[in-house]
């Protein structure tokens, strides 16, 4: 997503223990409806891979739940304040983005240094043929790999915060999550424009909107009419801030980071306003469990890396 990358090149030369710093405040979320509970699930219990869907029974979902509480009361007073569910929500979050990094900076590190260069993933991730003259014109009938590459240049090199030219573990969670990091924020958020932006035009319009929803092949309900008009209700009721009709990139802006409120507290606010039923601010283990359904709900596919861990 590229008009104005040359300004967002130009990073600063934070150092690494900066980066591991800013990556345990990293914001994210799971793709998914805010407003859903898919997404409160997700964000309260991490965001593993999911292979196989494990039904459980209203007992079983709570007695679960009901292990991982403990875990969430740091100070062991009994109460879960909002501070504590986020700190638990950033583990999670963090997990999952660390592990992914993990597994693309292993895969690309042909030198076992410790570090990726960029020659070493374009090498591993597009061919030999590509490294020395990233921008050659394709062969007849050749796919043309050259904007997926000027588009993981520009990430790379803005993810690399010391201007090294070369990622460590830290700054590949950049490269591969640059909507989650402060320096990477504004390239992942022009990318985002860019590719609903089809036509060019510097806005979103609903129609696009709905055609980059309608792309989503595994989302079952595409193609379905009351949830086409659904959609585009909350595009012009709650995306299109100034009522034009469209949304611009200070509007996407928005919609993605609300009110500057990094989403893991968000959510956190979010869990607690669902299930603090005595309104004091804080959550107790019976309104955790009573409300379990916020939390986990009757179906779980995955408990997360912590419990999974400690269970």
């Amino acid at each position: 997503m590229y008009p104005t990358l040359v300004l967002m090149l130009i990073v600063g030369a934070w150092s690494r223990s900066a980066i591991r710093q800013e990556a345990n405040e990293a914001d994210y979320m799971p793709k998914h409806d805010t407003n859903s509970e898919d997404y409160d699930h997700e964000a309260f219990l991490g965001h593993e891979k999911k292979v196989e869907f494990d039904s459980l029974s209203a007992k079983e979902a709570k007695e679960r739940l009901q292990r991982i509480i403990p875990y969430l009361d740091e100070d062991g007073n009994g109460q879960i304040s909002e501070d504590e569910l986020h700190d638990w929500i950033k583990k999670q979050l963090m997990a999952y983005i660390m592990d992914d990094a993990r597994n693309l900076h292993d895969g690309n590190d042909v030198n076992h240094d410790g570090f990726v260069s960029w020659k070493e993933y374009v090498a591993t991730t597009y061919g030999l043929g590509f490294v020395d003259n990233e921008q050659q014109a394709p062969e007849d009938g050749e796919f043309d790999y050259r904007e997926m590459i000027l588009r993981d240049y520009n990430k790379f090199i803005t993810a690399d915060a010391n201007g090294d030219q070369f990622l460590s573990l830290d700054e590949m969670a950049a490269f591969i999550h640059p909507e989650e990091f402060h320096h990477t924020r504004d390239l992942a958020i022009q990318e985002n424009f860019n590719d609903l932006d089809t036509n060019k035009d510097g806005f979103v319009s609903v129609e696009e909107y709905i055609t980059d929803l309608l792309a989503d092949e595994e989302d079952e309900h595409v193609n379905k009419p009351e949830w086409i008009e659904i959609e585009k209700r909350n595009f012009l009721q709650h995306r299109d801030l100034n009522g034009d009709g469209s949304v611009d990139i200070d509007e996407l802006r928005e919609w993605l980071h609300p009110n500057g409120v990094p989403p893991a507290l968000a959510e956190a606010k979010h869990l607690i306003a669902l299930s603090d039923k005595d309104k004091d601010g804080f959550l107790t283990t019976a309104e955790i469990v009573n409300n379990f359904r916020v939390f986990v709900g009757s179906q779980a596919t995955d408990y997360g890396r912590m419990l999974h861990n400690e269970l």
